[in-house]
């Protein structure tokens, strides 16, 4: 044990021994024990000296640093008195500054204030002068014042007397309006409605007023009662009283007496309900008889209205001008015709035998619509009703087609207003002479006695010339037509007319009558009356 505790004091006095050897390296010194007692001895001796080097200068400077210590801190004070004194200067010359121009601007404001009071002195001398002059004027208008408040016055009574009026004239209308209201059958007849009237007379009024209304007098009133009672007579007795100021109208029927607006309604839905009737009996008499013996009947007036037009285009088609404008005619389905009746157009020129039950359904609806439609637009019996229904005439439209040869030589088709006066009405003048020979043509197929092919014509052939007229003429001798005409001037003369009667009639200006000339043409030269 002893051996293990020298042996650990060894390891700590190397240890140690190590520290100062690295102290003294880090020193700058020689590690040796003689090196490092040298210089212990040395530096004892330099701290000796220091200590009796710190005594010596204690005993000599310290009079002389508490001297300096005591001149550096009275001087500091000095100092700090100096420049509070030095602050304190420069305000006191702020401050001085400050008065000093303050006073300057009172003074400034002191001869401003006095100038601007001179002004105001001065504009209030004037000011009394103008109202002293106007003081007069014045006077006189609140003079005149005071009368427009009496005036006023006056008229504020007076109007308060007149607004009591109206409210008395107010109430007793609304008084007359409700009596008329509440009067029999007024406002049935006035709002086509039944029920009694509304409590509110300002919704009775909105609601009386909501549509227009024309003006009747009560004599325009009498006037139709004359004509009512003539139509009821026998069956109704119509007497017309005053009610609330207002004529009313009675009706005394089978139902007893009913204010005429309730009977006229009455009357309405029982016509409503035999038009029911009366369209179920136009059905039967379609199914059992129209369908067969009308269609015929309409498919042989359409097919002679077509050999009509084609009559007329073949006369047409020879009648040209010196230009060689011709007209032909087209006998087409008008265009605001519907597709139904188009369509019936071509099942009516089917024979009855060919037609299915699906296309009679079609046909018989057709005809129906039609005669509904002339039935609601129209009054009048039922004849007049199927007569205008079933007028083949207004399901067609004619259109006349100016035809001539172009630059090139081939036909066209050209516009009314494409052509000049002269033609327009030379065209015109041709399709009714077309028009009329074809008609004779068709009268005649089949009469005994072939008729008279007269054409009668008053103020014709205006601002035609002469060699056009004497065409038209001509046209009349190929129709095989005889013509009275009349025209202004111009005889029209032409080989082409065999014989020819001319009177002209002359009458003088400011005359009372009138001559007459007579001469016959005979185709070649003109005679006179023999």
């Amino acid at each position: 044990a002893s051996r293990d505790a020298h042996g650990a004091a060894a390891d700590r006095h190397r240890s140690r021994r190590d520290e100062l050897t690295a102290d003294a390296r880090a020193a700058g010194l020689d590690a040796s024990p003689e090196s490092l007692q040298q210089a212990r001895t040395s530096a004892l001796d330099a701290r000796t000296a220091a200590e009796q080097l710190v005594t010596a200068l204690g005993r000599r400077c310290a009079g002389a640093v508490e001297t300096l210590a005591r001149a550096v801190d009275n001087h500091r004070r000095a100092a700090a008195e100096l420049a509070e004194v030095s602050s304190a200067a420069e305000r006191a010359c702020l401050d001085f500054g400050n008065e000093s121009a303050g006073y300057e601007e009172r003074v400034r404001a002191i001869g401003g204030a006095a100038e601007q009071l001179e002004r105001d002195l001065a504009s209030a001398g004037e000011e009394r002068a103008g109202v002293r002059q106007r003081l007069p004027g014045a006077r006189q208008q609140a003079t005149e014042a005071r009368v427009r408040v009496g005036k006023t016055q006056t008229q504020l009574d007076t109007r308060e007397t007149r607004l009591a009026e109206l409210a008395e004239r107010e109430e007793a209308a609304r008084n007359r309006f409700r009596d008329a209201l509440a009067a029999d059958g007024v406002w049935a007849a006035a709002v086509g409605a039944a029920g009694p009237p509304p409590e509110d007379l300002t919704e009775a009024f909105t609601a009386l007023t909501a549509t227009a209304r024309e003006a009747v007098g009560e004599d325009a009133v009498l006037g139709t009662l004359q004509g009512l009672q003539a139509a009821l007579a026998g069956s109704h007795d119509i007497v017309a009283q005053r009610s609330a100021d207002i004529l009313t109208v009675t009706v005394t029927g089978a139902q007893g007496p009913r204010p005429v607006a309730e009977a006229a309604r009455d009357v309405a839905e029982r016509l409503a309900s035999q038009r029911d009737l009366l369209s179920e009996e136009y059905q039967s008499i379609f199914d059992a008889f129209m369908l067969r013996d009308l269609a015929d009947k309409l498919a042989t007036q359409i097919a002679v209205a077509d050999d009509l037009c084609r009559r007329m285009n073949e006369t047409l088609d020879v009648a040209r001008s010196s230009q060689g404008v011709h007209v032909q005619l087209e006998w087409q389905p008008a265009p605001d015709l519907d597709e139904g009746m188009r369509g019936a157009l071509a099942l009516i020129r089917t024979p009855f035998a060919r037609r299915g039950p699906d296309e009679d359904e079609r046909l018989r609806q057709a005809l129906t619509e039609r005669i509904t439609t002339e039935r609601d637009g129209h009054s009048g019996d039922y004849a007049e009703v199927l007569a205008r229904a079933l007028d083949y005439r207004t399901w067609y439209r004619f259109t006349v087609r100016v035809r001539d040869d172009g630059p090139d030589g081939a036909p066209r088709t050209r516009r009314m207003r494409q052509l000049s006066s002269g033609e327009t009405r030379l065209i015109s003048y041709v399709t009714l002479f077309a028009a009329a020979s074809a008609f004779y043509d068709a009268v005649s197929t089949g009469a005994e006695r072939p008729p008279v092919r007269l054409v009668l014509l008053d103020e014709a052939f205006e601002r035609l010339d002469e060699p056009t007229i004497a065409r038209m003429l001509g046209l009349l001798v190929d129709l095989d037509m005889d013509w009275i005409i009349t025209w202004p001037s111009g005889w029209g003369l032409s080989e082409k007319i065999p014989r020819m009667h001319i009177y002209d009639v002359l009458r003088p200006k400011g005359g009372r009558g009138i001559a007459c000339t007579h001469a016959i043409w005979t185709g070649s030269a003109l005679t006179e009356e023999r």
